[in-house]
């Protein structure tokens, strides 16, 4: 006759492994990639990339992984995990909400110019989430004074992803 004791024991011990593995896989991904804010920058950039190309493709996945990214930092809160500044914390933690608002939005925008709008609401409070971060890799601040719209992106040459095609080119470098 099987133990009922020792066949719960068994269930609960893999269950949690099972959710360790998850964990780990989550939080591996994540260092491998570096700190939050740098994941968080791996996905916008290809979403801006992608406006460039006035596409939405893969849009909608990388606005649900920039918020699982928030979600981890929040419910596991440190600054060096943050990538930010230890003086800076209290700010930077701040607009996570406002953070995640925006990325949830982008992740169930479904035009191209939703896709945008989003875009736009995500970069406001990443702008202000880039002052409190540590490195000097930082992301330039790029703005638009056509579209009236601040974009965060790699030095070099600008990418415009409100107007796309027809005005890649559009903006200047106001913080580098």
């Amino acid at each position: 006759m099987r133990n009922p004791v020792r066949k719960t024991r068994k269930s609960v011990a893999l269950l949690a492994a099972s959710w360790l593995c998850v964990a780990t896989s989550a939080s591996a991904a994540e260092a491998a990639e570096g700190t939050a804010f740098d994941a968080i920058l791996q996905h916008y950039e290809a979403v801006r990339i992608s406006l460039v190309a006035n596409t939405t493709q893969d849009v909608a996945a990388h606005g649900q992984e920039i918020g699982g990214i928030l979600e981890r930092l929040e419910a596991n809160w440190s600054a060096e995990r943050a990538g930010v500044h230890a003086d800076q914390a209290t700010e930077a933690r701040l607009l996570l909400p406002k953070l995640s608002a925006a990325a949830a939005d982008l992740a169930r925008a479904d035009t191209l110019e939703a896709v945008r709008d989003a875009f736009y609401e995500l970069s406001k409070p990443l702008v202000r989430f880039r002052k409190a971060a540590m490195g000097d890799d930082k992301p330039v601040v790029a703005y638009c004074s056509m579209a009236k719209r601040s974009w965060l992106q790699p030095e070099g040459e600008l990418g415009n992803p409100y107007y796309g095609p027809s005005m890649p080119l559009c903006g200047e470098v106001v913080d580098g």
